[in-house]
């Protein structure tokens, strides 16, 4: 039998498959509710453990971050940031600068203000911004938690900046294993900037199969409420249409033990879907004040930047 007559009987009920698609069956729903109890069992399993101070699992990517603020901005018709390396490495400063001292704030216990992080990697700015966050279980909800803090939001949107630095730093913030992030936004002087700080265009290279996986394997873990989420969200659309398609085409040759279990199914994953998304913890320490230090994100004009 072919590829397609296989799909066929996988999918579309039809004589062929006596109109009991295949991946209505015991087995498959075997396999789809042990994937999706496995999945919900790794997602409890990974806020666990960061929030008993495990940091392993405390991964935030620093591509994921700008892609999400880049995401905000374009929702707002704001130009796209561009990653800068000296940003970078003063965000990353700042971001360790931080977890050795086990403080959170834009000012350093010795008086440090971000714009010194800046200035000191030698990132000459006309515009700058800092936003902070600690304690996240994943990129997405850095990003989200920022968009809902005004303050924090206009960094993000603001259409002046044209570059940004992310800065990720493991230590202890108030007894706890804790994951400081930072992001720095800028744009240059317009007398000129740094030399060699100029950001080369970006170059298209398409990803290897191999690199693809990595990639989602790593945002697995890093992410993991958001890709739970697909997982439970796609097991359920695939059940459900598969479920129409039963109930449409020749319902009278159904048997209840072929629908029944692919309902239960599809309705497990859309309760895992619904509590994970409005009931399940983001991270530890469900407050604002656990999330930001101080609510204020600084960010400076012309007139302070005038004399750094």
């Amino acid at each position: 039998m072919g590829f397609w007559p296989r799909l066929r009987n996988h999918f579309v009920p039809h004589p062929t498959n006596a109109y009991r698609p295949h991946l209505l069956r015991r087995g498959w729903m075997v396999f789809f509710l042990a994937f999706v109890l496995a999945t919900e069992g790794f997602l409890v399993a990974s806020l666990v453990a960061r929030q008993s101070g495990g940091s392993f699992l405390a991964s935030i990517i620093a591509s994921e971050l700008i892609s999400f603020t880049n995401e905000a901005r374009a929702a707002q018709n704001d130009g796209q940031l561009v990653e800068n390396k000296l940003l970078a490495a003063a965000a990353q400063k700042k971001a360790e600068d931080m977890a050795e001292g086990g403080y959170f704030a834009h000012q350093s216990p010795d008086g440090k203000q971000p714009w010194d992080f800046i200035t000191a990697a030698g990132y000459d700015y006309q515009y700058a911004g800092e936003n902070l966050a600690v304690r996240f279980v994943d990129s997405k909800d850095v990003v989200n938690a920022w968009m809902a803090s005004p303050t924090h939001r206009a960094n993000i949107v603001k259409a002046a900046y044209r570059e940004t630095g992310i800065g990720i730093a493991q230590g202890i913030y108030k007894g706890s294993s804790a994951t400081y992030v930072v992001q720095y936004f800028g744009a240059r002087a317009p007398a000129g900037g740094v030399l060699g700080a100029e950001v080369s265009p970006p170059v298209k290279v398409s990803p290897s199969p191999v690199d693809t996986v990595a990639r989602q394997a790593l945002q697995l873990v890093s992410n993991p409420r958001s890709s739970t989420a697909w997982i439970f969200g796609g097991i359920a659309t695939l059940l459900l249409v598969l479920l129409a398609f039963a109930f449409f085409f020749h319902l009278q040759v159904q048997a209840t033990g072929l629908l029944l279990p692919g309902t239960v199914v599809a309705g497990i994953a859309l309760f895992f879907l619904l509590f994970n998304a409005s009931l399940l913890p983001a991270g530890p320490n469900q407050t604002a004040s656990a999330l930001f230090a101080g609510e204020l994100t600084t960010v400076i004009d012309d007139a302070a930047a005038s004399t750094p």
